[in-house]
C-alpha cells in the first residue's frame, strides 16, 4: 500500500451532503485512461472441456466458449485465443468478448496446452468464476438510499487470490454492501479465492469494473465518498474518520495505489503502525479500515 505523497491526500469535506446523500467535492476535470492490457494464462490439470482447479475454472473448446459468451457472459472473466486460430472463428469469440466487455488476449498454443493438460482445446480456453459478477450499475443498485451508512470496497489490481479472498470475507463480516474487482491485471474470485473467503465470495455481491480511476468516479457520483489507503498518507483514519457512506479503495501488495487512482479518490489515509515493516499486508490494512468504520458507523445499532 504505497505511493508516492504529493499532498496531504485529502480533499476537504463539506458540512453539507449533495443530493446524492455524499459530501459535496470539488470537480477532478481529469483525463480518463484506457484500461490495461490483458496478460496471459497459466496452467494446470482436470478432466476435458471443463475443468477446476485451485485458481479457478477453465471452459474450453470453440462451441463451449460460443456457449459461454452467449448465455452465461457475467460468468466469464477472461478468454484467452490461440495465435495461429483461423480468423473468422477469432472474429466471432473476440466479438462476444468486446460486446459483454470481457478480456482477451492471443497466447502461444503451447500455453493452452499447458491450461487444459493437453486437451484439445481448439484454440480457446476461458476462465470462469464461480458464481456471476454483477456490473457495477447492478451493485450500486443495491445502496440503500441516504442517510444510510453503507461501505463498498474497490479492489486496485490486488494479486494475491488468498488476499482478495480474506478481504472478501472480511467485507462480508463487516456489513459491506458489495465489492468490486478490476478483471485485468488483478487475481479473479475463482476457486482459491472460494475456498480461502471460507464461501463469503459465493454469497456476497462482486462487480466487474474495467478501469478503477472510472470506477471511483462512478461510486462518486452514486454518493459514495472515496477514501483510498496508503502507507505514505499524511493523514490517519483514525484523525478524519471515515464517512458513513463509504467506498474503502485498497491497492495491490507492494505497489499500493496506482497513482491515477489516488487521484481520484475524494482523500487518501494511512494506518498508523509502528515497528520497521513500514506498512501492512494489504488484506490486514482492509480489515483495520473496514472495522474502523463498523467503530465509528454502525457500533449503536446492533
Amino acid at each position: 500500500m504505497k505511493r508516492e505523497n504529493k499532498n496531504d491526500g485529502r480533499r476537504e469535506r463539506s458540512e453539507h451532503a449533495g443530493r446524492s446523500g455524499r459530501p459535496n467535492r470539488p470537480q477532478s476535470g481529469r483525463p480518463r485512461r484506457d484500461a490495461s492490457q490483458l496478460q496471459g494464462g497459466r496452467g494446470e490439470r482436470a478432466p476435458r472441456d471443463e475443468r477446476k482447479h485451485d485458481g479457478g475454472d477453465y471452459c474450453w473448446g470453440r462451441n463451449p466458449v460460443l456457449s459461454l459468451l452467449e448465455e452465461s457472459p457475467a460468468r466469464c472473466l477472461k478468454v484467452l485465443l490461440s495465435k495461429t486460430m483461423q480468423r473468422g472463428m477469432y472474429e466471432r469469440i473476440t466479438e462476444r468478448c468486446k460486446a459483454s466487455g470481457i478480456p482477451f488476449g492471443m497466447v502461444e498454443a503451447k500455453t493452452l496446452d499447458a491450461m487444459t493438460d493437453g486437451e484439445n482445446h481448439q484454440g480457446v480456453v476461458a476462465t470462469i468464476a464461480a458464481s456471476e459478477l454483477l456490473s457495477l450499475q447492478d451493485a450500486l443498485a443495491l445502496l440503500p438510499p441516504a442517510p444510510e451508512p453503507v461501505l463498498a470496497i474497490l479492489f486496485d489490481h490486488i494479486q494475491d487470490p488468498h488476499n482478495l479472498g480474506a478481504m472478501i470475507r472480511s467485507a462480508e463480516a463487516v456489513g459491506a454492501v458489495f465489492a468490486a474487482v478490476p478483471l485485468r491485471r488483478s487475481s479473479l474470485p475463482t476457486g482459491t479465492v472460494v475456498k480461502t473467503s471460507a464461501g463469503a465470495s459465493l454469497r456476497f455481491p462482486i462487480a466487474s469494473v474495467g478501469n478503477v480511476a472510472n470506477a471511483v468516479r462512478e461510486m462518486q457520483e452514486a454518493g459514495l465518498w472515496c477514501v483510498g489507503l496508503d502507507a505514505d498518507a499524511s493523514g490517519s483514519i483514525y484523525d478524519t474518520g471515515i464517512p458513513a457512506r463509504a467506498l474503502l479503495v485498497v491497492g495491490a501488495e507492494g505497489k499500493g495505489l496506482t497513482k491515477t487512482t489516488a487521484a481520484a479518490c475524494d482523500e487518501v489515509l494511512r494506518i498508523p503502525i509502528q515497528g520497521g515493516a513500514g506498512s501492512l499486508n494489504a488484506s490486514v490494512a482492509l480489515g483495520v479500515a473496514m472495522f474502523e468504520w463498523f467503530r465509528e458507523t454502525i457500533k449503536n445499532k446492533i
